[in-house]
C-alpha cells in the first residue's frame, strides 16, 4: 500500500446501497461486538449450557447409559426440559451479561461523540436508528437462546424419533426467548440512552438487575406474600417460562402476569428511549 502525504486525496473504495436503511448499522455493530476483547470467552461460556443439555438429552433417550442422572431426572418431560433450559439462573445471568456486553455503549458512545445528529441527518429516521441498534443486541441474545432451543427440539426428535410434540415445543421455544430478548434489549438500549458514560450504564444495569431480586426477597421475607416476587426480573422470567411451557409455577400467583409485566416494561423502555432520542434530535 503506497505511503500518502498529508492532505486530501481521492477515496478509492466502493459504495454499496442497502434497501434496508438500518442494516448497515446492524452489520457494523455485530462485527464490532464480535471483535471486542473477551467476546469469544463470553460466547463460549454461554454456549456451554447448550452442550450440557444436549448430552443430557441424548443420555435420557438411552436408558442403558447411566450418566448425569440428576439432570436427566430433572428433564424427564419435554416441558420441564425446555423450561429448565431457558429459565435456569445461569442462562438468565449470561443473557444479562450479553446484553451489557453488546449494548451498553451502542447509544452512550453516540451521545459522547455527538454523532446521533449525524445519523439522523442522513436518510435515516429515528425508527431506523433504533431498529439498527436494537437488532444488534437482539441478534446476540437470540443466537444464544432461540437458536440453541430450536436445535434442542431438532435433536430431541432425532434422538427419540417422536414428532408428536415437535411443533408445540418449537412454537414455545420461539415465543419465550423472543419475549425475553426483547425485554433485555429494550432495557439495555434505554439505559444506554441515559448517559454518555458506558461504564455508568453497565453499573446501573446490574444494580437494577440485582436490586429487584433483593427488594423482592426482602418484601417476601417480611410479608410472606408471593405477589412481591413480581418485583424481581429473574423471578418474572422464571414464572413466565413456567407459564409458557406448562410446568409448575415458580410461586403462587398467575403466570401470565409475569409475561404482561415483561412486555409492559419493554413498551415503557422503548417509549423512554424514543423520548430521549427526540430530546437529542431537538
Amino acid at each position: 500500500m503506497p505511503i500518502r502525504e498529508g492532505g486530501y486525496y481521492n477515496w478509492e473504495g466502493t459504495l454499496s446501497k442497502s434497501k434496508i436503511k438500518w442494516f448497515p448499522i446492524f452489520t457494523n455493530g455485530v462485527r464490532s461486538v464480535y471483535k471486542k476483547r473477551f467476546s469469544k470467552l463470553l460466547f463460549a461460556t454461554t454456549s456451554s449450557l447448550f452442550f450440557v443439555f444436549l448430552i443430557a438429552l441424548y443420555v435420557s433417550s438411552k436408558p442403558e447409559l447411566r450418566m448425569m442422572s440428576k439432570l436427566v431426572k430433572m428433564i424427564s418431560s419435554d416441558a420441564l426440559l425446555f423450561k429448565t433450559y431457558y429459565t435456569n439462573g445461569f442462562l438468565v445471568f449470561m443473557s444479562a451479561m450479553i446484553s451489557v456486553f453488546a449494548g451498553s455503549e451502542l447509544i452512550s458512545n453516540d451521545l459522547k461523540h455527538k454523532s446521533i445528529s449525524l445519523y439522523l441527518a442522513r436518510p435515516l429516521s429515528k425508527l431506523d436508528y433504533i431498529t439498527g441498534k436494537f437488532s444488534i443486541i437482539l441478534f446476540y441474545l437470540l443466537m444464544f437462546t432461540l437458536v440453541p432451543g430450536i436445535l434442542l427440539v431438532i435433536f430431541k426428535i432425532i434422538f427419540t424419533g417422536d414428532f408428536s410434540a415437535g411443533l408445540a415445543l418449537l412454537t414455545k421455544s420461539i415465543i419465550f426467548p423472543l419475549v425475553i430478548s426483547l425485554f433485555w434489549s429494550s432495557l439495555m438500549l434505554m439505559l444506554s440512552s441515559l448517559s454518555e458514560n458506558g461504564r455508568f450504564v453497565k453499573i446501573i444495569f446490574f444494580v437494577a438487575f440485582f436490586m429487584t431480586q433483593m427488594i423482592a426477597g426482602m418484601f417476601w421475607g417480611i410479608f410472606k406474600n408471593d405477589n412481591f416476587l413480581y418485583i424481581s426480573i429473574e423471578k418474572n422470567i422464571q414464572q413466565f417460562g413456567s407459564f409458557v411451557f406448562g410446568t409448575q409455577l415458580e410461586f403462587r400467583a398467575p403466570g401470565w402476569i409475569s409475561g404482561a409485566i415483561l412486555l409492559g416494561l419493554t413498551a415503557i423502555f422503548l417509549l423512554v428511549l424514543s423520548y430521549r432520542l427526540r430530546k437529542v434530535e431537538v
